[in-house]
């Protein structure tokens, strides 16, 4: 009886060095804040913008088209070699954003990604992510039964779950697929707008020439209009085409320009629905990043960016009401580190 005791505790204690080699990881960890000015953040047309300003009570109060924010955000990366000693990362990032001028805008986001090494440069992912609650602004409903209208407040959430694969094609270019669901849940009373999309990715990684980096995705999606209150389908097709470049310059500073192009088509062929029949829209984005080359853990970032939509329609009133613009500006600075904390 003690000779067996005595190899239970030595397989025990086997297994437990095993579990703790395998444990045992750095946490690395970023914590950052983003003061920034946005021009347009409730993306108000021309349109809308002047009768905001005539009309105090078409935003229902709020006196602003734009507004300075501070963005906070933080980050843990941890990479414990659990399985046939590859290592399995583990993504965890906070983001909360609070527009002073308009803080019914404010909101925040929460994700999770694990990336499991399959060797010889292959990696399976797995994400989660969610924007618990946004506010978009407030629109005037009209009720079928008192024919009554006022102004209500319109919020959504929304998530999406991903599961995607990298590998290399040559030494330094990679290839990623990515398949995701999503959903687009709106507060009462506009719940007729929910969605459910499904989504591929592709994205060429380009490393080859020197000083100079490449990625180029594309994305292919259908969102399915689940509406169960009017008759009305308010289903669109998409695509998305997001290029960026980073290039290293004298004194190892770098400058990032990423690009967007978005192409929404509704299948709506409803006379009586002027808003989304033959409604489509495109998206023009520009990003730009200065990366200063500063020792330490310290990071200081410039960035501007500008955004616009073009909407074409049978409605003139539709496409005044659906065009937007937008820039923004501002410097992120971020603090980098890592705990040597051993499970």
């Amino acid at each position: 009886m003690r000779r067996l005791l005595f190899i239970a505790l030595l397989f025990g204690q086997l297994f437990s060095q095993s579990l703790f080699q395998r444990l045992a990881a750095p946490v690395f960890y970023e914590l950052g804040v983003q003061p920034n000015f946005q021009s347009n953040p409730l993306n108000l047309s021309s349109v809308e913008i002047l009768k905001a300003a005539q009309d105090s009570d078409y935003l229902n109060g709020i006196a602003y088209s734009s507004s300075n924010v501070v963005s906070f955000t933080g980050k843990l990366s941890y990479s414990p070699r659990l399985f046939a000693g590859r290592k399995t990362r583990f993504n965890l990032q906070f983001n909360h954003h609070y527009y002073h001028d308009i803080p019914e805008r404010t909101y925040q986001t929460y994700s999770m990604g694990i990336r499991q090494s399959l060797g010889q440069y292959r990696f399976l992912d797995l994400g989660y992510w969610i924007l618990p609650e946004y506010y978009l602004r407030n629109y005037l409903v009209r009720d079928v039964r008192t024919l009554q209208s006022s102004r209500e407040v319109c919020n959504f959430g929304t998530d999406r779950i991903w599961l995607g694969l990298q590998h290399r094609l040559s030494k330094k270019n990679k290839i990623e697929y990515r398949l995701t669901v999503r959903n687009e849940i709106y507060q009462a009373p506009f719940s007729h707008y929910d969605m459910n999309m499904l989504e591929a990715d592709l994205k060429l990684i380009v490393g080859q020439f020197n000083g100079l980096s490449l990625v180029t995705e594309f994305q292919y999606g259908a969102a399915d209009n689940i509406n169960d209150y009017d008759d009305r389908d308010r289903s669109y097709k998409y695509l998305n085409i997001r290029p960026s470049m980073t290039l290293e310059m004298p004194g190892d500073h770098r400058i990032r320009l990423a690009g967007r192009y978005d192409q929404r088509a509704y299948e709506s062929e409803q006379n009586d629905d002027p808003l989304h029949a033959g409604r489509y829209q495109d998206e023009v984005r520009i990003d730009f990043t200065l990366i200063p080359n500063i020792s330490g853990p310290f990071l200081v970032e410039p960035f501007a960016g500008y955004r616009e939509r073009r909407v074409d329609s049978s409605d003139q009133s539709v496409r005044e009401l659906k065009s937007f613009s937008r820039y923004w500006f501002g410097v992120r600075f971020r603090f980098k580190s890592v705990i040597d904390m051993y499970f």
